[in-house]
């Protein structure tokens, strides 16, 4: 059976169903690209990925290969299998969305993670409102030992790609991320967003 593949252009997001025991990747096509990456029982809509909750059990800041993605009801949801990057990845930020570029200067019309999540999830006819919060893959923002985030240039290089087996039916939303603009001056997407993938195994 041949993989199936998504392409996610830069500044957008895409959704796909995957059912329980595949693997699938998210890659970074160009490199120096953060992906956020939202995850949605199919089967109840009001079950999603938990960044707060997985952080309890795994009991680190973010999760990596090994550990389980788990639920808001304690459920795993994917198994992260294997992951080729340099990392690291984030688990403590919510989407960027219209206000986020607002306090950069920037227009509210700017593109933004949660309305390519709420676009991408309207294009299988679901809504959720509020949104999770996602896993950001690719996103270098560690915390230091004071309390800050330490915002670093994405290090992720062209063809990385993170491996996720699917433990019960899901909903995968994958937003290209649109920070263009200078973060904490710096510039964590060498100003642009580019393309993503989601392939399927």
């Amino acid at each position: 059976m041949s993989n199936t593949t998504i392409d996610i252009p830069g500044y957008e997001g895409r959704a796909v169903n995957i059912k329980q025991g595949q693997t699938f990747r998210v890659i970074d096509v160009e490199g120096c690209q953060i992906a956020d990456m939202f995850v949605i029982s199919s089967d109840d809509n009001s079950e999603y990925f938990s960044p707060a909750l997985t952080k309890q059990v795994i009991f680190r800041t973010v999760a990596k290969p090994g550990d389980h993605i788990y639920s808001n009801r304690r459920r795993p949801m994917l198994t992260f299998q294997n992951d080729t990057s340099p990392g690291p990845h984030d688990m403590s930020f919510a989407p960027c969305d219209p206000g986020f570029y607002l306090d950069l200067g920037a227009d509210e019309s700017h593109p933004n993670c949660l309305n390519n999540f709420q676009q991408a999830l309207g294009s299988l006819g679901l809504s959720i409102d509020p949104a999770p919060d996602p896993f950001n893959l690719f996103q270098n923002t560690a915390p230091k030992a004071n309390g800050d985030f330490d915002v670093g240039v994405t290090l992720s290089q062209a063809g990385d790609y993170v491996e996720f087996k699917t433990e019960m039916d899901v909903i995968v939303v994958v937003s290209a991320c649109s920070v263009d603009l200078e973060v904490d001056g710096v510039q964590a997407l060498g100003g642009k967003s580019t393309p993503l993938q989601i392939q399927i195994l």
